[in-house]
């Protein structure tokens, strides 16, 4: 697991996203395409996000449960809290089915209700900042978790780390202070 910094007491990314990539030519509207190799919890999510193949979620499972660290990780959380969904127009939300899953699947209370996004645009190839700031202006917080509770931050994909330090940074302002994170994959490269 990939040790990840932000203003949370602890957090990991399981994989890194892609191994490598390369550039393979343009397609026939003149845009880039590449030859992309990815980890293999990186393949089953890119699988789930953009084939939506929903077999997915338990391969990924499979892989979590197979890890000990995370096993042991986990086992101090007592709510996951994921991220909001960046892109609210995808009829398939990776980050929700998973986070219901693990919860599922590692007896953990699932609040879907705390975190409200008024973003309906997605956010991606603009500055560390600006994204930073948008997110945190569109997120609002339904605080009814009881703060010493340990809580576990959950996104898809750590690039920036702008979603999940907007989160954090909202719920310690509203005086939670046990927060861990945790995500599948991390790219090599942020945006």
């Amino acid at each position: 697991m990939i040790l990840l910094s932000g203003p949370w007491k602890l957090g990991y990314a399981y994989d890194i996203h892609t191994l490598k990539s390369e550039h393979a030519g343009e397609d026939q509207y003149g845009r880039p395409r590449f030859n992309t190799v990815r980890s293999t919890m990186g393949q089953c999510l890119y699988n789930l996000k953009y084939g939506q193949q929903l077999s997915e979620i338990e391969k990924i499972i499979n892989i979590l449960n197979l890890e000990k660290d995370f096993i042991e990780y986990l086992n101090n959380i007592e709510v996951i809290l994921p991220a909001p969904p960046s892109n609210k127009n995808r009829q398939l939300q990776p980050v929700i089915l998973i986070s219901q899953e693990i919860a599922r699947n590692f007896q953990k209370e699932l609040r879907q209700d705390i975190f409200i996004s008024a973003n309906y645009e997605e956010i991606k190839n603009i500055d560390t900042n600006e994204k930073y700031q948008r997110i945190k202006n569109n997120l609002s917080v339904e605080c009814r978790l009881d703060k010493s509770s340990n809580i576990l931050l959950f996104d898809d994909v750590f690039d920036s780390g702008s979603t999940l330090t907007a989160m954090a940074n909202i719920m310690i302002e509203n005086g939670y202070k046990n927060l861990f994170v945790f995500t599948l994959t991390k790219t090599r490269i942020a945006d």
